[in-house]
C-alpha cells in the first residue's frame, strides 16, 4: 500500500470517528439545551402571570384608595348623607369599578352601606350572604381607628374566590384619625382568568387548592408549594416532553389559595420541537461534509508542505487574539495564497482597529447624550436591558415654573429669537439645578420642572428646591436687565411621595406620577406672578430656615380648600 493511501486510511478513520463523537456529543448538549430553554421559558411565564396578577391587585389596591381616601366618603361615614349614595352608589357610577363588591363599615365595625354589583347585568343585586358571614367572622380585614392598616389578596368564599381590597377610610389629604373601613372586592372567576390569560398572552389554567376535583398534576405539586417559603413558582414537565410552570397564589392571611397552571403556548413548543430536529439533522449532514472536505484539505496541504506555514500564521493569529493589540501585523512575504492570506488577515486587523476607534468614539458619545438624556443611575440601569423602571420615593420636592408673560411674546417674536430666549433661561436654570443637586425632569413649553430627593434620596431636598427657586426669581431679573424684557416667574413646590420611573418603548424620558406633582403643579398654576407658592407639606420640611407668608386658604382645583404659603426669603443668622 502506497504511503498516500496509508495516509489517506489512517486520516479517514480518525476523521469518521470524530465525526461520530461529534455528532453524538453535539446532539447531546443540542436536547439538553432545548430541554433547559423550555425551562426556563416556563419559568418566566409563570413570572409574567404572577407578575400581572400581583399588578391587578395593586391596581384594585389604588382604586380602593380613591373612594376610601376622599373627603366625600370621610364625611359621608360621619353624617350618612343620601346625595353621596344618590350619587355615587347607583349602576351608572358603580359600573367603572368593575368590581362585585363595595362596603363602607364605621370604625364601630357596623355596615353603614353596601352595593352589590352584577358585572354581566350591569346592575346592582342583593349582598350575598357568604360575604356578610365572611366579614363577620374575619374581622382582620376591619380599621383599627390608630393603625390605618391596608390589606389586599384573595379570599376564599363558598361561592368562588374574591380579590379584596380593603383600606382606612380617611380625607384627601390622607390625614386624620380613620372613621371606618371601605372594601372592595372583585370575583376570580373564569372570566378573570381568561382575562389574565388574554393579557399575558398565555394558556392560563386555575383551580382552588382545596378543590375535590383538583387534577392529579396540580395535586402531584399543591404540597410542595405550600411548602415553598421563598418561591411560589414550580416547572414540571409534562406528557410528550411538554414543559409547564404552576404558581400558587396565598391569601390575605398567607395560607394557600388558588394554583395556577402556565402551559407553553402550542406554537412555541412544536416551532422548538422542529428546530431541535432540524439542528440534529442538519448537524450530522454538515459534520459528515466538512469531514470529507477536511480529509481533501488536509491531504493536500500535506503534499504541498504548507501545515508549517499555517502553523505560523496560526500562532501569530493566536499572539494577536490573546494581546488584544489591533496595531500588531503578521509576516506576509511572498506572493502564494498564503502570502495574500497573511496580507488579508493585516488588512482585517486594519479595519478591525479603525472600527474599533470609530466604536470607542461613538460609544463615548452615547454615553454622553443617555447621561445628558437620564440620571446617570437611571442610565446604568436601562443599559442592563431593564425595560420598566418604577421606584417609590416616601418624600421629595417638587418644584414647577412658568414664565410669565411668554405666551404674549411669541404671537410677536420670531421662533427663532423665541426659541433663544427660552433656551437662554432654561440653560440658567438647568445650571441652577446642576449647583443645588437636583434633578431635572423636563420643559413643556415655557414651564420648567424639577425635583429634590431623586434618583439618590436626600435628607434636604425641600431646603434645596427653596434655594433653587429663589436663585430663579434672580435669574429672571438678571435676564430681564441683560435683554430688556419684563418677564416673571411664577413658581409652586410641593412636597410628598411619588413615583419615578421609565415607561414605554420609544422616546422615553424620566418622569414623576403620583398626587404630589399634580398638587405643585396645581400651586403654580393657582399662584401668583412673581410669587413662590408652597404647600403646608413643603413649610414643614424648611424648619423655620425662610421667611415665608401665609397666603390663606385657596381652592385647589380637585383638592379643595387647602392652605398655602409664599415663600419670600432665606433667614440669615443675627
Amino acid at each position: 500500500m502506497k504511503l498516500r493511501e496509508k495516509t489517506l486510511l489512517a486520516i479517514g478513520v480518525t476523521v469518521v470517528s470524530l465525526i461520530g463523537v461529534l455528532y453524538l456529543t453535539s446532539s447531546t448538549i443540542l436536547v439538553n439545551g432545548f430541554a433547559k430553554l423550555q425551562e426556563r421559558e416556563a419559568y418566566r411565564n409563570a413570572q409574567r402571570v404572577q407578575d400581572a396578577l400581583s399588578n391587578y391587585l395593586s391596581d384594585f389596591s389604588a382604586l380602593n384608595d380613591q373612594w376610601a381616601v376622599w373627603d366625600d366618603t370621610y364625611k359621608f361615614i360621619k353624617d350618612g348623607n343620601s346625595l353621596y349614595i344618590e350619587q355615587n352608589l347607583n349602576d351608572f357610577s358603580l359600573r367603572p369599578l368593575k368590581s362585585n363588591l363595595i362596603l363602607f363599615i364605621n370604625s364601630k365595625g357596623e355596615l353603614v352601606i353596601g352595593r352589590s354589583f352584577d358585572l354581566k347585568q350591569h346592575q346592582v343585586v342583593p349582598i350575598p350572604k357568604n360575604v356578610q358571614t365572611y366579614l363577620a367572622a374575619n374581622r382582620y380585614l376591619l380599621q383599627d381607628p390608630q393603625q390605618q392598616q391596608r390589606f389586599t389578596g384573595i379570599v376564599l368564599l363558598p361561592d368562588g374566590p374574591m380579590a379584596i381590597a380593603a383600606g382606612p377610610i380617611l380625607n384627601s389629604q390622607g390625614q386624620g384619625s380613620s372613621r371606618g373601613t371601605l372594601i372592595l372586592g372583585r370575583y376570580l372567576d373564569a372570566e378573570k382568568i381568561q382575562y389574565l390569560s388574554k393579557l399575558t398572552h398565555l394558556p392560563i389554567t386555575a383551580y382552588q387548592v382545596n378543590d375535590p376535583q383538583l387534577p392529579s398534576d396540580f395535586q402531584s405539586v399543591r404540597s410542595t408549594l405550600s411548602k415553598m417559603s421563598d418561591s411560589s413558582i414550580l416547572v414540571k414537565p409534562l406528557r410528550d416532553g411538554l414543559v409547564v410552570g404552576y404558581v400558587l397564589l396565598r391569601d390575605i392571611y398567607g395560607k394557600p389559595a388558588l394554583l395556577l397552571r402556565v402551559d407553553l403556548p402550542k406554537e412555541f413548543y412544536q416551532q422548538s420541537q422542529f428546530l431541535l430536529t432540524y439542528l440534529v439533522v442538519s448537524l450530522g449532514i454538515s459534520t459528515l461534509v466538512v469531514g470529507i472536505l477536511f480529509t481533501g484539505a488536509t491531504l493536500l496541504l500535506l503534499e504541498k508542505l504548507v501545515l508549517s506555514r499555517l502553523a505560523y500564521l496560526s500562532t501569530e493569529v493566536k499572539s494577536i487574539g490573546s494581546s488584544g493589540d489591533l496595531s500588531m501585523r503578521v509576516l506576509s512575504a511572498g506572493k502564494d495564497e498564503l502570502s495574500i492570506l497573511a496580507r488579508t488577515i493585516n488588512w482585517m486587523l486594519e479595519a478591525l482597529e479603525s472600527s474599533l476607534k470609530d466604536l470607542t468614539a461613538e460609544q463615548e458619545k452615547a454615553e454622553r447624550l443617555l447621561q445628558n438624556i437620564l440620571p446617570q443611575a437611571i442610565a446604568e440601569r436601562l443599559k442592563k436591558e431593564q425595560r420598566t423602571i418604577a421606584d417609590n420615593f416616601a418624600e421629595v420636592t417638587v418644584l414647577f415654573a412658568d414664565i410669565v408673560g411668554f405666551t404674549q411674546l411669541a404671537a410677536q417674536t420670531s421662533p427663532v429669537e423665541l426659541v433663544n430666549l427660552l433656551n437662554q433661561i432654561f440653560s440658567a436654570f438647568d445650571q441652577l439645578a446642576e449647583q443645588h443637586g437636583l434633578e431635572k425632569i423636563k420643559t413643556i413649553g415655557d414651564a420648567y420642572m424639577v425635583v429634590g430627593g431623586l434618583p439618590t434620596p436626600r435628607e434636604d431636598h425641600a431646603e434645596a428646591i427653596a434655594q433653587m427657586a429663589l436663585d430663579m426669581q434672580n435669574e429672571i431679573t438678571r435676564f430681564n436687565i441683560a435683554n430688556g424684557l419684563n418677564f416673571s416667574i411664577r413658581i409652586g413646590i410641593n412636597t410628598g411621595p411619588v413615583v419615578a420611573g421609565v415607561i414605554g418603548l420609544k422616546k422615553f424620558i424620566y418622569d414623576l406620577w403620583g398626587d404630589t406633582v399634580n398638587i405643585a403643579s396645581r400651586m403654580e398654576s393657582h399662584g401668583k406672578p412673581g410669587s413662590i407658592q408652597i404647600t403646608a407639606a413643603t413649610k414643614e420640611c424648611l424648619h423655620n430656615k425662610y421667611h415665608l407668608q401665609e397666603r390663606g386658604s385657596i381652592q385647589i382645583k380637585g383638592k379643595g380648600e387647602m392652605t398655602t404659603y409664599l415663600l419670600i426669603g432665606i433667614k440669615t443668622e443675627s
